[in-house]
């Protein structure tokens, strides 16, 4: 599994069509997305912190406190989704790279 691979579109090829109507893979979706919101709004907490040490402080516990809980909505979705697949399912690295591309809409 090359990089290239999942760029060009061949990863959808080897998805499974429960993956897109699961809900649980829906929720892992989004917290993907949000994840990366927090991961964000963490990094400008710390360009704040040079300017403001308690507003930076604030805005990266904020966006730490995002990304944590944002993380643990992902697990709760991508297991129990990976796990309703039948056999044989995808590697791990697929799946990641799956879920990537949904999160970003590759």
């Amino acid at each position: 599994m090359r990089i290239g691979d999942a760029l060009s579109g061949r990863l959808g090829e080897q998805r499974a069509p429960s993956l897109s109507n699961s809900s649980a893979w829906r929720r892992a979706v989004v917290g993907l997305r949000v994840c990366g919101g927090g991961l964000f709004v963490g990094l400008c907490g710390l360009i704040i912190q040079a300017w403001s040490s308690g507003a930076g402080l604030t805005v990266l516990a904020i966006g730490v406190c995002v990304y944590l809980v944002s993380v643990a909505i992902v697990f709760s979705g991508f297991i129990p989704a990976v796990r309703a697949l039948p056999r044989p399912r995808p590697t791990l690295w697929q799946l990641r790279w799956i879920l990537i591309g949904d999160a970003l809409h590759w």
